[in-house]
């Protein structure tokens, strides 16, 4: 039996006139009009699980129901219930319905637009679903069933409706979305959410996040010899160089929402000040305030930048791990410098004033849209290992240097995705590091990432809340001391791409 479900034919033929459309965008309709897109619909994710649950050939297995009936965001759906003890004293507090309220459901569950899963199974779960992620599959549901589809350039597939979660940026962007937060789509999380009980936001790494949480995909070196052949035949090209590769782009991104945020709220708050009030506290760094009092503290030992002490900071975990993502583009930048514009926005007034929050970042945008498009230039050759062996270096010494636990675990997660599996240090070397830094800075999560209640062990964003006050910075900055690497230290080369002006 086919698995393929009906409506095929009519599939194959909405894919050549959209593949005809994608060769046309290179020649501007004559009103200079950008071509139109066709409207999705969000089809349902128990139409993904019909094949993405069974054995399907070379291309297709289980590894994705596998992971995903056991990942936190597909059982994401549970923190909305009133059966819910934190829900409950959050709804009691804030007078609402967390299954009614759209900052809520942005993040915790599949879009309103899309079907309901009417009974939950083993592999099929009401949380952020297929289609939260990879967009509304009316388009693409059944072109993608077809082999032609397979090798598709990424831009053919998003005319389609599906997004690109092979490119790091847009992976980062849609992850940080809820991870960091977007006004756009209403995924903010409140100052008032946060006293009512809602849990912290860790600092977020994406490529740590993504394995902590369960692959339910495979990339293609990790497919059969087969697919790797076919694959090198059609120059297929797939999710980026490497997981430190990835990790510098996200770090890349991180920084961007951590500033696009409060902008586009401060917009926001001068359309609709009774619905989005200005300042929202929540958008700031949360240790700017709640840390421990004391004289020394590592707040003093970390330094200001340019801004007034003692006020609120924009987030500044991504901080250091995107400094080292511009060392590795070939763009060194201080990164407290970049964002002067907002400094001194918020040295006028604590958390700066709406006007000046919502100006333009161009500078700060353009800066960081050259650097990723030099680490882009990253390919997966025989150049790799003496790339990541510089950018291990550059974070081991950001790490010596590290002034905050949240700041420190992103480098450690950084330098583990390149010390895993490279060549100049010998395998139990690396795993002694990578354990030592496992103990310090509490990077693992628990297996598996949503186990089936009751469940032992707590959740990873209580581990991290219990782990930052208890973490000895000196410790910490010493465990990033590199052990000794084979042969001698090679050169940085990477090739400059040129900056786009």
């Amino acid at each position: 039996m086919s698995p393929h479900p009906p409506g095929i034919g009519r599939g194959v033929a909405a894919a050549a006139v959209w593949l005809a459309a994608i060769a046309m965008v290179g020649a501007a309709p004559p009103d200079d009009e950008p071509l139109p897109r066709p409207a999705f619909r969000y089809t349902g994710a128990d139409l993904c699980v019909k094949c993405h649950r069974s054995e399907q050939g070379d291309w297709c297995d289980v590894a994705t129901t596998d992971a995903w009936r056991h990942d936190a965001h597909s059982r994401s759906h549970l923190a909305l219930s009133s059966d819910n003890e934190r829900t409950r004293a959050m709804e009691a507090a804030l007078g609402i319905k967390a299954a009614a309220t759209a900052s809520c459901i942005a993040c915790h569950t599949h879009p309103v637009e899309e079907p309901a899963v009417d009974e939950e199974t083993a592999v099929l779960h009401a949380g952020i679903s297929c289609e939260t992620c990879h967009g509304a599959g009316s388009g693409y549901v059944d072109p993608h069933l077809e082999k032609s589809w397979r090798f598709l350039s990424s831009a053919e597939k998003e005319a389609f409706g599906m997004h690109d979660l092979r490119n790091p940026v847009a992976k980062a962007r849609n992850c940080l979305a809820c991870h960091v937060g977007e006004a756009a789509t209403d995924r903010i999380i409140t100052h008032q959410m946060y006293a009512a009980g809602h849990p912290p936001l860790p600092a977020f790494e994406m490529e740590a996040f993504s394995t902590g949480m369960g692959r339910h995909w495979k990339r293609v070196w990790e497919k059969s010899p087969k697919i790797r052949a076919l694959a090198a035949e059609a120059g297929y090209v797939t999710e980026g160089a490497s997981e430190l590769q990835r990790s510098l782009v996200g770090a890349l991104v991180a920084l961007e929402s951590s500033v696009h945020l409060p902008r586009d709220y401060a917009a926001a708050a001068e359309r609709d000040a009774k619905g989005r009030p200005w300042p929202e506290l929540a958008l700031y760094d949360c240790q700017a305030c709640h840390h421990a009092l004391a004289v020394p503290s590592w707040r003093q030992e970390a330094g200001y930048g340019q801004l007034v002490p003692g006020r609120p900071s924009l987030v500044r975990w991504p901080r250091q791990l995107a400094t080292v993502g511009f060392e590795q583009a070939g763009m060194p930048t201080n990164v407290d410098a970049l964002l002067a514009p907002v400094v001194t926005a918020l040295n006028r007034r604590p958390f700066g004033p709406a006007d000046a929050m919502r100006r333009s970042t161009n500078e700060f945008d353009n800066r960081i849209d050259r650097a990723i498009t030099a680490l882009a230039g990253w390919r997966r050759d025989d150049t790799l290992a003496a790339r990541e062996r510089v950018a291990i270096e550059q974070l081991a010494a950001a790490g010596r240097q590290v002034g905050d636990f949240e700041s420190a675990r992103l480098l450690a997660w950084a330098l583990i995705h390149g010390l895993s599996t490279h060549p100049d240090w010998p395998a139990d070397v690396r795993a002694r590091k990578i354990a030592e830094l496992n103990a310090l800075l509490k990077l693992e999560f628990p297996t598996p990432a949503y186990p089936t209640p009751p469940a032992p062990g707590a959740p990873f964003w209580q581990t991290s809340l219990a782990a930052a006050p208890a973490a000895d910075l000196a410790r910490v900055r010493d465990a990033f001391k590199l052990p000794p690497a084979a042969g001698t230290p090679v050169p940085n080369p990477i090739e400059i791409i040129p900056a786009p002006r």
